[in-house]
Order: structure tokens, then C-alpha cells, then sequence
């Protein structure tokens, strides 16, 4: 028979456990103890830029916000052309809630579906070059969710596509995570989704989809109080290439890995800005988007 002492200790060994092995909702994602270690890894995240940050954008000089050139990093239109697609009315640096913020203003005008239907920019390096940032690399933005976006009757959509390319530079995926309010979500709740790619065993291309990941409670996000949410995607080397793993709010959302996804993938290669056109003027706001790469020497 156990001693009084070997029993409470056994107890609370038991208890511990409990606690460290909540796994998260979607059956894909990895367990807790790898989402309690990328959150620790994740606290830095926010206005402050690491040393070795590539770029960091806090739209404090209206530069942030620029055209790209021959000699500087900046924004080019993604889907823009003449007859078919448009580019967003305003793509400026603004001060909104007591700081220097980006504004992303979407057209009515135009079309409301299909590819042209999203309206964005893309951030690349000098003369339109990709930035080429290898595995491991982490890519963070803040954007505002709007409380009045929930109760007024119309859509909102806004999100951030990476692009992925392989060891050659060629596009490879388009991993998005995306947030919908309750009026653009065909389920009715407000709430984020990804798009992943998914391959089979031997690496085949299956099919890419739209997964609902909604408002987890460890986000701590109330759509209808809104605020400012802090993204961060990394992309995590794996054994044929890598793949993405998303947080919010510095908390573990998605492990693409579960889905064999981007096996060609090794690098990112530019930043895609992308908001739909419901057919109603819209404006969105971001800010502090930094692209980190582990080793680089940083520059602005």
C-alpha cells in the first residue's frame, strides 16, 4: 500500500497531466504542449521588431505605404486590369485609433465575385524582386476588427495571402488566413478560416480547401467589442520542404503539417494584401507587419 505522501504526490503528478494535455479542437492540429512552447516563442510578437527583422512596417513614415520602385521595397497591385479587376481606391498610411496605421480602402466598384473580385496589394522587395526568405522564417501583422461590423447588415472580409515558393523561386502555394464577420460567413458567426493544400502520402496533390477555424475561446476574441488581433505565420521546416503553422493572438490555430501540405514549399516570396468587393465601399485597417528571417543581418 502506498504511503500517504507517494499518494498525494501521485495525485497531483495526475492533475498536472490533466492540465498539459487539453489537444486543440481540430483534429490536425498538434497537441498543447507544442502550442504552450510556440506561444512562449511567440511572446515577443507585437510593435517591437527583432533584431533580425527584414522589414517592419510600422507606417509611422507615410514610406511604409509607397509604390514599389527600382530602388525601394513597396506595394504593386496584385489583381488589377483595366476592364476586369481593380486595384483598392486608397492604400495609405492614416492615423486611426491614436496611432499611424495602414488603410486599406475596397471599391464598389467592379466585380463582387470571382477571381477580380478581390481587390489588395502585394509588398515586395526593390524593382518587384520576391524577398526569397527561407524556412523558419516568421511573417506577423496586426489588423482591427470593428465592432460595428457586427449588427450592420453587411459584409466584411479581409486577410493576408503569403506566397510560397521552392527552391527554384516559383510559386509553389497560397496559403490565406482570412477573417469574416457574421454577415460574410455563410454559417452566420464571425470568425476566421485557412485555406490549406492537401497532398497524399507519396506528396500528390489532392485537393485545396477552406477550412472554418471560427473564434476559439483561448483567442479571446469578442467580434461584437472588436480591437486590434496580432497574426503570425510561420513557415516550419519539414522533412520535404516546409509548411505553415498560423497563430493568433500569439495561441496556435492551425498546424498545416497535419495535411502534408507544401511539400515543394521552401521559402516566402512576396505578401498579398487581399479584401473582396461586396459592392460596398469598406475600409480596413493594419499595421505593424514584419517579416523576420532567423540569421538575417535586419534592415528596415
Amino acid at each position: 500500500m502506498k504511503r500517504p505522501i507517494e499518494i498525494i504526490l501521485t495525485l497531483t503528478l495526475v492533475a498536472l497531466l490533466s492540465i498539459s494535455c487539453d489537444t486543440v479542437t481540430d483534429s490536425d492540429l498538434t497537441n498543447s504542449s507544442e502550442i504552450q512552447s510556440s506561444d512562449l516563442a511567440a511572446e515577443a510578437l507585437g510593435k517591437k521588431a527583432g533584431p533580425n527583422a527584414v522589414f517592419n512596417l510600422t507606417f509611422s513614415d507615410a514610406a511604409d505605404a509607397a509604390d514599389n520602385t527600382a530602388g525601394s521595397a513597396g506595394w504593386v497591385d496584385d489583381r488589377y486590369n483595366p476592364g476586369l479587376g481593380y486595384p483598392p481606391v486608397s492604400f495609405t498610411q492614416t492615423t486611426f485609433d491614436g496611432d499611424e496605421r495602414l488603410q486599406i480602402n475596397i471599391s464598389e466598384t467592379g466585380p463582387t465575385s470571382g477571381f477580380y473580385g478581390y481587390q489588395g496589394r502585394k509588398y515586395q522587395d526593390a524593382g518587384g524582386s520576391y524577398w526569397n526568405a527561407e524556412a523558419n522564417t516568421r511573417f506577423s501583422y496586426s489588423f482591427y476588427i470593428d465592432p460595428s461590423w457586427e449588427g450592420d447588415g453587411v459584409e466584411q472580409q479581409t486577410g493576408v495571402w503569403p506566397v510560397l515558393g521552392n527552391e527554384g523561386g516559383f510559386i509553389s502555394a497560397y496559403p490565406i488566413l482570412e477573417y469574416q464577420d457574421s454577415d460574410a460567413n455563410e454559417n452566420g458567426e464571425a470568425g476566421f478560416r485557412v485555406y490549406v493544400y492537401i497532398s497524399d502520402d507519396d506528396g500528390n496533390f489532392v485537393e485545396a480547401k477552406w477550412i472554418e477555424l471560427g473564434l476559439p475561446k483561448k483567442l479571446k476574441i469578442d467580434a461584437e467589442e472588436g480591437g486590434w488581433v496580432t497574426v503570425e505565420a510561420q513557415l516550419h521546416k519539414t522533412g520535404n520542404g516546409a509548411a505553415m503553422k498560423w497563430r493568433v493572438n500569439n495561441k496556435l490555430v492551425v498546424d498545416e503539417r497535419g495535411y502534408n501540405t507544401f511539400a515543394s514549399s521552401t521559402q516566402f516570396l512576396e505578401f498579398i494584401f487581399n479584401s473582396p468587393n461586396f459592392g460596398v465601399d469598406q475600409n480596413y485597417y493594419y499595421d505593424d507587419i514584419v517579416l523576420t528571417n532567423p540569421g538575417h543581418a535586419g534592415k528596415k
